[in-house]
């Protein structure tokens, strides 16, 4: 097996601003400590120990192929894809040998490897590989890009390492679909359920879990590449924000996911930690247009205009976040920069506008994922909504029923939604609930339909104007809108090295070892 690059290592080698600026584009994953590019000295690796990751949510082992941020301190470390994105964004071999696309894009021909196992001994095979595909059809697992395995005409098993895939058209980001679907074993599916049993065919396994309390991991000594290092992982669940910070202080922790902004830029100015920044993710205000006064386009502007998103990035994110109202990063083809200029604070326009469309004195709803960001950013759209006139309040949701409630279009008249970032516009069209057809805002209009087809058939020279035109459409439309975007932050030790942040935010530790 090739072995795997330590990016401590890359982040410590001689990076200029502009390579550092260009990696901030392609790969999603950055330092943001200073680092004397002459003073690359580091140990050899260290065999043995246990690490502790600190996350703010509890694993979340039935929605491991939703690509839920519940899961990114463990499942790429129990898990394993076909495929993965390398710094450039290009799929490199994993559980899958090799592929081949045919010249029209109408059919893939994938050869697995053929020295893997699962953790209960059983090897994996091509079955396997088609039992997953099948599964994330399933909306009870809450695949965000199931949608692309709709469009999978056929998986036929060619034999126990190779199958052949017919698409209904051409498929380009079939791959993003492969990053985000980690192969399951079927013998063991149910157990996901409660976390009863977690069998995947990754460098570690599934050990023990207290839900709500902690998750312990252990290195898989039957492992099909390079064993890991670490001879275990304990991920512990800390939700308040003054005990992750204790934790990464007092050295209990190694690797923080969940520290608050606030807190964030705290540790940014301290040499004894690095805060490492991955792919951003990006805090939607969605309104159901079914029901009033949301169903006023008017109504849904009023309302943008009404909420301070400065205030969001000092109070909630640190000043470590930006506003936009597009749903891609900004390295995405046809990103306008002046759209996110569409909507400045004006609580006296919002004012005007909800009293000349009858919408003042309207109650209602405001749900939220039970993640510290939103719920604090839920608060203040709470307040900014109150001083124009209107009375909201703010319902948080427990997880599983607010993503329930997502999938069946029953979050109610107004909810705050959160998508992590990484993937392709026309991918994302698909698989943000915001986005998609079957989205909780329940928007459908002709046009947009029209605008969607457009950026899914677009060529690579045409991708940029079909992105810029439906951007500008959903922002005008306003059925659901970021209001921030904010990079992904992580604290971690300096005594941790070799760990690697994938495109999706997930965190790899195959590679990783504590300093002596």
């Amino acid at each position: 097996m090739k072995p795997l690059r330590s990016p401590r290592r890359l982040r410590r080698a001689a990076f200029t601003a502009a390579a550092l600026a260009l990696s901030l584009i392609v790969t999603g994953c950055t330092s943001t400590t200073a680092v004397d590019p002459e003073a690359e000295e580091t140990s050899d690796p260290v065999v043995g120990g246990v690490i502790t990751v600190a996350s703010g949510n509890d694993p979340r082992p039935q929605s491991v192929l939703a690509g839920n941020q519940a899961n990114w301190s463990w499942a790429l470390n129990v898990f394993e894809t076909l495929t993965i994105f390398n710094e450039k964004s290009v799929p490199e071999p994993l559980l899958a040998s090799e592929w081949a696309v045919s010249e029209d894009g109408l059919s893939m021909d994938i050869t697995l490897r053929d020295d893997v196992t699962f953790h209960s001994g059983r090897t994996m095979t091509a079955e396997d590989v088609k039992f997953t595909f099948e599964t994330s059809l399933d909306p009870v697992y809450g695949s965000q890009l199931s949608w692309v395995a709709k469009e999978f005409a056929s998986i036929d098993v060619v034999s126990d390492t190779e199958l052949a895939i017919t698409f209904t058209r051409p498929l380009p980001n079939v791959f993003d679909y492969f990053e985000l679907t980690p192969i399951i074993d079927s013998e063991s599916v149910a157990g996901l359920a409660d976390g009863s049993e977690v069998v995947g065919t990754g460098p570690f396994v599934w050990d023990a879990w207290s839900p709500g309390t902690s998750l312990s991991l252990v290195r898989n000594d039957d492992y099909w590449g390079e064993k890991s290092y670490l001879d275990g992982i304990e991920v512990v669940t800390i939700a308040d924000p003054t005990a992750m910070v204790n934790a990464v202080r007092s050295g209990r922790t190694q690797y923080a996911i969940g520290v608050s902004g606030v807190d964030i830029a705290a540790f940014k100015d301290d040499p004894q930690y690095e805060v490492i920044q991955t792919t951003g993710s990006v805090y939607p205000l969605g309104m159901n247009t079914e029901i009033a006064p949301f169903d006023n386009v008017e109504v849904r502007q009023a309302v943008n205009f009404a909420i301070d998103r400065e205030r969001i990035i000092d109070q909630v994110f640190g000043g470590s976040a930006e506003i936009s109202t597009q749903f891609w990063t900004p390295s995405a083809p046809g990103y306008d920069p002046s759209l996110n200029e569409a909507y400045p604070y004006d609580p006296d326009k919002a004012t005007e506008m909800l009293k000349e469309a009858g919408a003042a004195g309207a109650s209602f709803e405001i749900s939220v994922i039970p993640f510290p960001a939103n719920i604090s950013a839920a608060e203040i759209v709470r307040n900014n909504l109150e001083e124009v006139g209107l009375k909201p309040t703010v319902k948080v949701v427990e997880l599983v029923d607010f993503l329930a409630k997502q999938t069946d279009q029953d979050l109610g008249p107004m909810f705050m939604l959160l998508h992590g970032l990484g993937f392709s516009p026309a991918t994302l069209l698909n698989g943000f609930p915001s986005l998609r057809p079957t989205n909780p805002s329940k928007f459908q209009s002709a046009e947009y339909d029209e605008l969607r087809a457009t950026v899914q058939a677009a060529s690579t020279d045409e991708m940029a104007d079909a992105t810029q035109a439906i951007a500008s459409y959903i922002t005008e439309q306003a059925w659901s809108l970021p209001l921030v975007y904010a990079p992904g932050e992580v604290v971690t030790s300096p005594k941790l090295q070799g760990e690697q942040p994938s495109a999706r935010a997930y965190v790899d530790f195959k590679s990783a070892y504590l300093e002596e």
